[in-house]
């Protein structure tokens, strides 16, 4: 009887286990560090990369929108949002994807151009980068012609 009652409280327990291993993969609640829910519930954090200090971004022209080339976290990308760290020196450019004319410029809050120094010309051949140093007074990277063509740049 001593034999029966261990295999029981062997199955129970296993039972047990398995139950609280799946309710764990199903969605229970989940204390992970994924800050990528706003307040409102939305998934913000989804399209938001984190940069290297001395990378160089490049984007491809689109009316519709940029469309990040690299780092390869962006490639493929529309308009994704660049986390850049605060002093670090950083190049943006762009490479012909349609045949319109585009540009970029670095806008503050106000979406405004930060500096005339952060601002290439506009062209449908293009063929410099624009260095600068990541800043709180930077905001967006922005095609001034085209308003779909606008992505978030936050400085830590």
């Amino acid at each position: 009887m001593t034999e029966h009652t261990r295999r029981t409280v062997l199955k129970a327990a296993g039972a047990s286990t398995l139950a609280v291993a799946v309710a764990g993969c199903t969605g229970g609640d989940d204390d992970s560090d994924d800050d990528s829910n706003d307040e409102n519930g939305d998934e913000s954090g989804d399209d938001t990369y984190e940069i290297d200090a001395g990378e160089t971004i490049m984007l491809e022209g689109q009316v519709s929108g940029w469309k990040g080339l690299q780092p390869a976290a962006i490639e493929g990308i529309e308009n994704p949002t660049l986390v850049l760290e605060k002093g670090a020196e950083y190049e943006i450019g762009w490479e012909a994807g349609d045949s319109a004319s585009h540009n970029i410029e670095l806008w503050d809050e106000n979406e405004e151009l930060v500096d005339e120094a952060y601002k290439l010309e506009l062209t449908s051949d293009p063929d410099e980068t624009l260095s600068f140093t990541a800043s709180e007074d930077i905001a967006y990277y922005r095609c001034n012609p085209h308003s779909n063509m606008q992505g978030e740049i936050q400085v830590e």
